[in-house]
């Protein structure tokens, strides 16, 4: 999932500031289970994030 800059500073505006770890390049949302990684790339940020979050419910979904 990508975001435009000015997307995703608002997203983080409505966050915690402990939360938020903030680099040039990085971008790291500390959640409840994991976190998520936002990087940059070019005009966009990008996280695979949600990605993550299915396979490791699919898989989950698998033992049962």
């Amino acid at each position: 999932m990508c975001l435009t800059s000015q997307a995703l500073f608002f997203f983080l505006s409505l966050l915690p500031q402990e939360r938020v770890d903030v680099s040039p390049d990085r971008i790291t949302v500390r959640a409840e289970l994991r976190d998520a990684i936002w990087l940059a790339k070019g005009e966009e940020w990008c996280t695979t994030a949600p990605q993550i979050d299915a396979a490791i419910r699919l898989k989950q979904g698998e033992a049962l």
